[in-house]
């Protein structure tokens, strides 16, 4: 017998006992029978490979095979139904799953067949925690989770992406979903996993995205509770947003231009690791355990009033970051990265970086990319000031300040070194 053959067919005897391996588990755990165990589902994948291999002689031999396997599966489904009065269908469409993956192993597709058993597995093992998960949720969720789907699948992306009138549909339209939905993931993290890892979760990932839209989104949640216990964790989020932008920005640098890392990879990574130990000082002053849920977390979790009012702000800045640009070009190079940082430092650091390659120094291109950073950062401390609670503002003015201080000082220290 060929050796080939019988590897294959023990790995498909072994992808299938996975699957049923979980299923006995979960039957134990739950302290329920069920009618496929291990075993039989290792039996069922073989029976797919040999379906397979079989049908190269017998042709529609497989079909038969599965029509078997498919006529079992609906006896014991119909058996637990009428006769233990259960419901749940996971186990017998495992089932259809295994004998496939048995197929997939015989035509030699492992990576496919064995990718496919990790996520079988996966799911049928995170069962307790989807039941908690839908436990929280409620119909209005739903609604507001297919509500920004809507606004990023069916709206955003048919907007044109240019200056109209120095008016940009798809980047104002843009920078209200990145509202919305960083207000609606705080909103389900709190809800999943309590206040202090949810909003700090939300802080962190969001900082990744836009550290100006999880500034406003975080300092708006607070003003809505107003919790004195809560606002360390509040202000850590931001914190750590804010830090994260340095970190971000320094990497598309290097990404982009290796040349820039010179002038700016100490300003940025050493602000960096200064806005991180000061987010987590923030952090653990912030209690072990909130007990009580925030008022807003019964209430729309989708406020697209709030996303739009933001996104109108930032098209104007926008549009005004443009018009001095057109206007003035490579001679208001520092006004333009001044004024671009306001909305997006991202834009300006991707633009100096890739000009410095060949069209501007980069001494200025590593001020420009600089300014640009200052001014969105004091940009965010302003949001902080006019949206949030001022008792937020007094902490988070202490680790702006620290922040700017440090890489404004850094960024004379390395531009008098350079000169």
């Amino acid at each position: 017998m060929d050796i080939e053959f019988l590897k294959t067919l023990l790995l498909s005897a072994v992808l299938g006992f996975l699957i049923g391996l979980e299923r006995n588990i979960s039957f134990r755990t739950q302290k329920e029978k069920g009618f496929a165990g291990s075993r039989t589902f290792s039996i069922i994948s073989i029976l797919g490979f040999l379906s397979a291999y079989v049908t190269k002689h017998y042709e529609y031999f497989i079909y038969i095979a599965f029509s078997g396997v498919l006529i079992l599966s609906a006896i014991a489904y119909f058996l637990k139904v009428f006769h233990y009065h259960k419901q749940g269908t996971t186990t017998h469409f495992s089932v259809f799953i295994a004998f496939i993956v048995g197929v997939l192993v015989y035509l030699h597709l492992y990576s496919y067949a064995i990718t496919i058993t990790v996520i079988t597995v996966f799911i049928l093992n995170i069962k307790t925690t989807m039941e908690n998960v839908e436990s929280k949720l409620s119909l209005e969720d739903i609604n507001a989770a297919i509500l920004l789907i809507a606004m990023s699948a069916l709206v955003l992306p048919y907007l044109p992406d240019k200056m109209i009138y120095f008016f940009n549909p798809y980047k104002t339209w843009l920078m209200a979903v990145i509202i919305a939905s960083l207000h609606f993931m705080g909103y389900i993290a709190i809800k999943l996993i309590g206040e202090k890892y949810g909003i700090l979760l939300l802080g962190a990932a969001g900082g990744f995205v836009s550290s100006t839209a999880v500034t406003y989104s975080i300092s708006k949640l607070y003003a809505k509770i107003k919790n004195i216990n809560t606002i360390y964790t509040y202000a850590a989020a931001i914190a750590l947003a804010n830090t994260i932008m340095f970190a971000r920005v320094f990497i598309e640098i290097f990404l982009i231009n290796k040349k820039l890392v010179a002038f700016l990879s100490v300003p940025y990574i050493l602000t960096s690791l200064i806005g991180i130990l000061a987010a987590l000082r923030l952090y653990k002053k912030a209690p072990n355990e909130i007990k009580a849920a925030p008022s807003f977390i019964n209430k729309n979790p989708l406020e697209l009033d709030e996303a739009v009012k933001f996104a109108l702000i930032f098209a104007i800045i926008y549009g005004a970051t443009y018009y001095i640009g057109s206007k003035y070009g490579n001679i208001g190079i520092y006004i333009i990265s001044f004024i671009s940082g306001l909305t997006d430092v991202d834009a300006i650091t991707l633009s100096l970086s890739s000009l410095a390659k060949n069209d501007l120094s980069l001494k200025t291109a590593a001020i420009g990319i600089a300014v640009a950073s200052i001014s969105n950062t004091l940009f965010k401390l302003g949001i902080v000031y006019f949206t949030a609670p001022k008792e937020l503002f007094k902490i988070l003015a202490k680790f702006f300040a620290l922040l700017l201080g440090s890489f404004i000082f850094l960024i004379f220290a390395v531009y008098f070194i350079s000169s």
